[in-house]
């Protein structure tokens, strides 16, 4: 069964969704992976960040804190992922599909 019309993101979101580095790396790690943490993934984009060691815990931290107290929550209430707090799991969600286009021109940037 295909989604309805009113389940699929708006230009506008998508561009604001994407327009945050963390929250397009977070999304890009959660694509490769489809499942994780938000410690893992804290500890995947810190490693990924050029200007600081992988193993630097204030980092990490910081990036965490962001991702539980901001990005997560913000993605989940788009349906991008589903984000289960309680339980501390990350996944992609229903509306994920809807930014995977936007995905392949990111990845032939870099």
């Amino acid at each position: 069964m295909s989604r309805s019309q009113s389940n699929t993101l708006e230009m506008e979101t998508i561009h604001e969704l994407l327009a945050n580095t963390t929250r397009r790396d977070a999304l890009a790690v959660l694509r490769a992976v489809e499942r994780t943490t938000p410690e893992e993934l804290g500890r995947r984009l810190a490693s990924s960040k050029r200007d600081c060691e992988a193993d630097d815990p204030d980092t990490r931290r910081a990036i965490t804190i962001a991702l539980v107290h901001k990005h997560l929550p913000r993605l989940d209430t788009h349906d991008v992922v589903d984000y289960r707090h309680h339980d501390a799991v990350v996944t992609l969600g229903e509306n994920f599909d809807d930014l995977e286009p936007f995905f392949e021109p990111l990845e032939h940037r870099a």
